[in-house]
């Protein structure tokens, strides 16, 4: 049973990767030939939201595990089915090594309540720390289980962020090619929602969706290159809430609103439905 006391749960795991690891991730979050910097390794750069793969990792991590884990799957008596990715946050103490290891401790910090029938929010906090044990990155990741709510536990904090009432002050356009998750699954998350199609069907989908933490990356990408070209180092926090599924060979425009210095709010937006994929979205940077 999902409630208060899940709250502390936690397991911890090594991350190991290459300058290999963070070209094949650059590459299935759409980097090309134009961005010499993400897919050669002199001079290579990771794009920021490499930090979400140890979440979901199962390459690279000790104790391996065919799947990825969470320390939800401690709870006793929690259904796994109907659990989603709700939104996401991470923050960089500093930009990502082209290489290294790092220490991922996991634990459940938040469990909320949305009430009878409409399930509970379950917060876990990510954190990598290196060798020296410095603080790399954060992840604050937001879960839905559709069959915990009622519980009468404390009700989820609405998000800060707000969608400015005007028009984008910037838009990119561009498309998820049609073997997006076949590539971006080889960067760790090999959940078979992402490559199986009966396994896809069964979870109600008619192929095979995009990864959530995949859209995630493309946006990054294209905001690093919209508000501070070839200088992926500046960005200091990227979050977003995740709106509607995505499918391999689907377009999609990047709307971006700039807000304070260091500061703007965006949101994807599917161009086969009109549907945000990703909504509520704000990066910090400096």
């Amino acid at each position: 049973m999902l409630d208060q006391s899940a709250i502390g749960l936690s397991m911890q795991q090594k991350f190991t990767y290459t300058w290999r690891d963070i070209i094949l991730y650059n590459l299935s979050v759409g980097a090309g030939q134009e961005e010499l910097e993400y897919v050669y390794e002199k001079g290579l750069k990771a794009i920021p939201t490499f930090g979400v793969i140890p979440c979901a990792a199962t390459f690279g991590t000790e104790p391996y595990s065919e799947q990825p884990v969470m320390p939800t799957s401690k709870i006793k008596g929690m259904k796994k089915e109907g659990t989603l990715h709700m939104d996401h946050k991470l923050t960089l103490f500093r930009p990502i090594p082209v290489e290294g290891s790092l220490v991922i401790d996991k634990v459940i910090t938040g469990v909320y309540d949305r009430g009878e029938g409409k399930g509970a929010k379950i917060q876990v906090e990510i954190t990598a720390t290196d060798e020296n044990g410095e603080k790399v990155f954060t992840n604050t990741m937001g879960y839905l289980n559709r069959w915990a709510g009622g519980f009468g536990g404390q009700k989820p904090p609405a998000s800060t962020v707000q969608i400015p009432a005007r028009t984008p002050d910037l838009a990119a356009e561009d498309r998820y090619p049609d073997n997006t998750p076949l590539l971006y699954r080889l960067t760790g998350d090999t959940f078979p929602l992402h490559v199986d199609p009966a396994f896809a069907q069964k979870s109600g989908f008619e192929r095979p969706i995009v990864h959530g933490l995949c859209s995630l990356g493309h946006a990054c990408r294209l905001l690093t290159r919209a508000l501070f070209p070839g200088q992926p180092e500046r960005l200091i926090s990227i979050e977003n809430q995740f709106r509607s599924v995505a499918m391999p060979g689907d377009a999609f425009t990047l709307q971006v609103w700039k807000e304070e210095e260091g500061r703007a709010i965006f949101r994807m937006v599917n161009s086969r439905d009109g549907k945000a994929i990703l909504d509520y979205g704000c990066v910090t940077y400096r």
